[in-house]
């Protein structure tokens, strides 16, 4: 459940994400980019030939990952049903990621509009504006496509008898073109978390769990309000 930091050291914070998102973000998203990393030694021939004891070194790390990636997708279910703190703050945050609303249409206006420098005031968004929404969407489609595709490919590393040639030939170029696709949300995400300066501080809610309270009513200010109103703070 979101709530502001009550310590007086903490003031200027507010608590934006507990723990088992936290967890989650990080297990998946590591594996996320691993995968996508030894997927592109596909076109790199001296690293895809590179071998070890007659076994391709980066092609079998990729089926390794692909395989903890469809596991944790899996786990993510237990602590996601479950009816504990830990499973409400889940089910919260999958809430908001997927209500879309007038505000959402309003924050890509805005966008667009900035985008062609004419001017705009942005909308009140909440937890996760328009853009987020779109890029956990895009994730978790890229994610659903890319681990079924992988399984098949997985499965057919492990032993040829299951699949047969033609369909495992029909998959491999769906699973290399998923993989292409994800690469540029990705990079996109990476660049706003770490490097631009308006949206870096959202780092820190997914390392601490927390964001300057000030970054956060500019952002974020209609979620800011909901929870200042559930501590019952007053301004």
């Amino acid at each position: 459940m979101d709530r502001g930091l009550t310590t007086s050291a903490a003031q200027d914070f507010i608590e934006r994400f507990e723990s088992p998102s936290r967890r989650i973000h990080w297990t998946l998203g590591i594996l996320y980019v691993l995968l996508l990393l030894s997927g592109v030694t596909n076109f790199w021939p001296e690293a895809k030939a590179l071998q070890f004891a007659d076994v391709r070194v980066f092609a079998w790390l990729h089926v390794v990952l692909g395989w903890a990636f469809v596991a944790g997708l899996a786990a993510v279910l237990g602590p996601l049903l479950a009816p504990t703190p830990a499973g409400h703050a889940l089910r919260a945050d999958l809430g908001e990621l997927t209500r879309a609303g007038l505000d959402d249409y309003l924050w890509l206006q805005h966008l667009a509009l900035r985008a062609m420098r004419a001017p705009s005031t942005p909308p009140r968004a909440g937890k996760f504006n328009a853009g987020q929404k779109l890029n956990a969407l895009a994730s978790l489609t890229l994610s659903l496509g890319l681990a079924a595709s992988g399984a098949v490919l997985g499965v057919n590393y492990m032993t040829k008898s299951v699949f047969g040639v033609g369909f495992v030939e029909s998959v491999f170029p769906w699973h290399t073109a998923l993989g292409l696709i994800a690469i540029p949300p990705l990079v996109a995400h990476l660049y706003l978390a770490l490097l631009h300066p308006g949206t870096r501080e959202s780092l820190r809610g997914m390392l601490l769990g927390r964001v300057r309270r000030d970054w956060a009513r500019e952002h974020h200010p209609a979620w800011v309000d909901a929870v200042e109103r559930a501590e019952g703070r007053e301004d």
